[in-house]
């Protein structure tokens, strides 16, 4: 017996989506749209693998003018829609660099680019930059942003400010609210940190602009947060414990004039952290502690908890009543993530 199933209701509520945040979307890139929507989750090219982000604009200048260091370049322009595929495939290699496409529907043409907001990793992103910004909602000018949060997760943002999650996962879990829960990631991993509020909300959106990158790139991990002057034990004691702990805040406390590049380079060193099998460890002034930690599975400790070795490890120590943890951020292979705070 053979059963087609097909997302006929996400298919429905995307076109809801794109007619009622843009006034005037063509029917025909509509379509086009809609045959590549599945495929921003595990978009490649030639063996590499891609995360591409779409921007549809009716004024891609307006949109650009409200950006602090907006870069664009325009690429193709066409009358109709017929090269879309050409197009996504040319500029899809751009995306691995923290460029976004751009569509531009305009005076019945369709012009195609990039673009990216070339500021510094502790700034707001481009995402978060265009649909924070209530001048743009207030002007006449349309902008849906669709990108893959994840590997099973596509999401579109309007300037209108409404959310469409469309999930590919069989085992429906329900989109977490991503930002909520990294936020509160991102708030424990600073929580005892003293310093001024602006430098402390430029550390928290560096943070969360690392996490992005970890969602998109990294498959699974485990990141646990302990207290400031945390001492170890045999708990935690399997792995790599720094002999100095790399704190990212010094790069803003020591002096007004840190080093971009090194600052770069650290949240790179944390995101291969990150990726490595087992634990990262960093406390809660945002010092990176220890990686590749191993913890002894305690079943009693894990509960019936349905999920592989990374996820019972979790819940291990959530549960681990240890002096001392504060939480712990979890991502699964298969699209879980979370963070919880532990137990007392």
């Amino acid at each position: 017996m053979t059963e087609n199933v097909f997302y006929v209701d996400a298919k429905g509520k995307i076109v809801d989506f794109l007619s009622n945040n843009f006034d005037g979307f063509p029917v025909k890139l509509q379509n086009r749209f809609l045959h590549f929507f599945p495929l921003m989750t595990h978009y490649e090219e030639e063996g590499q693998r891609y995360y591409p982000s779409i921007l549809f604009t009716s004024d891609i200048d307006i949109i650009a003018k409200h950006l602090p260091y907006p870069s664009k370049v325009e690429l193709f322009c066409d009358e109709n829609e017929h090269m879309f595929n050409n197009r996504i495939r040319a500029l899809a290699p751009f995306t691995h660099n923290d460029w976004c496409i751009y569509i531009e529907v305009k005076d019945g043409r369709i012009t195609y680019g990039i673009l990216r907001n070339t500021n510094s990793i502790k700034e707001k992103s481009l995402e978060d930059v265009i649909f924070a910004s209530q001048t743009l909602r207030e002007k006449k000018v349309c902008a849906i942003l669709a990108y893959a949060d994840n590997s099973w997760t596509v999401t579109m943002k309007s300037l209108k400010g409404n959310v469409l999650n469309t999930n590919f996962a069989l085992d429906i879990m329900g989109h977490n609210d991503i930002d909520h829960e990294v936020t509160q990631f991102v708030n424990a991993s600073f929580s005892k940190l003293k310093t001024t509020a602006k430098k402390l909300n430029e550390l928290k959106t560096m943070f969360h602009n690392v996490f992005k990158n970890v969602l998109r790139d990294i498959g699974g991990t485990i990141c646990v947060v302990v207290e400031n002057g945390y001492e170890r034990d045999e708990f935690l004691e399997d792995g790599v414990w720094l002999k100095e702990p790399i704190g990212m805040s010094r790069l803003f406390l020591q002096t007004n004039n840190y080093s971009e590049q090194k600052l770069v380079a650290t949240a790179d060193l944390f995101m291969a952290m990150l990726n490595k099998d087992g634990i990262t460890v960093i406390d809660n002034t945002g010092q990176i502690l220890a990686y590749n930690v191993f913890v002894e599975i305690n079943t009693k400790l894990a509960g019936n908890i349905i999920g592989g070795a990374r996820k019972r490890a979790a819940y291990t120590i959530i549960n681990s009543r240890k002096k001392g943890i504060v939480g712990v951020y979890f991502q699964s292979f298969d699209g879980e993530m979370f963070f919880a705070a532990a137990k007392k």
